[in-house]
C-alpha cells in the first residue's frame, strides 16, 4: 500500500493551514456556545427584577381587585414609568379580560405622577372620569384599570 498521496498533503504548507483555520473555527463556535450556555444558566438563576434598579415614587393600593387575583390592600410599587395591562412585558400585570394588553402608563416627572391610558377597549378612570390625555394624580386618587380599582399612595 502506497500512502504517498497523504504524505504529500501532510507535507503540503496551504493545507495544513487549511486545517488549522478549521480547527480554529470549531474552537471558537465551541466558545460561543459555552458562553451561551452560561449566560443562560446565569439568567435562569437570578430573581426576575434583579435586572432592575427599582426606584419607588409611589404606591398604588388595592381596593377592589375585580377578576384579578389581587388581595385588596395589597401594596403594589411604583416606579418612574410604571406599565399596566395584561402582557407579561408590563410592570403590573393583571391577568383580567376587561385589561388590555397594554393599558395604562403612569410616569413621574416634574416631581409628580402622570396617568395616562394607551388607547385600552375599556378606558383608564381616574376619580370616575374617562383618562383621555395625560393627567396629574395626587396621593388618593382613584385609578380604575379594566375591573380593578386603585387608591394612589405616597412613598
Amino acid at each position: 500500500m502506497d500512502f504517498s498521496p497523504l504524505g504529500d498533503l501532510l507535507t503540503n504548507p496551504l493545507f495544513l493551514l487549511r486545517l488549522g483555520f478549521v480547527a480554529v473555527l470549531y474552537l471558537v463556535i465551541l466558545q460561543v456556545v459555552r458562553v451561551s450556555r452560561l449566560e443562560m444558566k446565569r439568567a435562569a438563576v437570578a430573581p426576575a427584577g434583579a435586572t432592575r434598579a427599582q426606584q419607588v415614587v409611589g404606591y398604588l393600593i388595592v381596593i377592589d381587585s375585580g377578576s384579578t387575583p389581587l388581595i385588596p390592600g395589597q401594596r403594589i410599587a411604583i416606579e418612574p414609568l410604571t406599565t399596566i395591562g395584561r402582557s407579561p412585558t408590563n410592570t403590573i400585570v393583571l391577568d383580567s379580560t376587561f385589561v388590555s394588553t397594554e393599558h395604562t402608563r403612569i410616569i413621574f416627572r416634574e416631581r409628580s405622577l402622570w396617568v395616562d391610558d394607551m388607547g385600552s377597549r375599556n378606558g383608564t378612570l381616574l376619580d370616575q372620569k374617562p383618562v383621555a390625555q395625560p393627567v396629574a394624580v395626587s396621593p388618593g386618587s382613584i385609578l380604575q384599570v379594566g375591573d380593578v380599582r386603585f387608591k394612589f399612595a405616597a412613598p
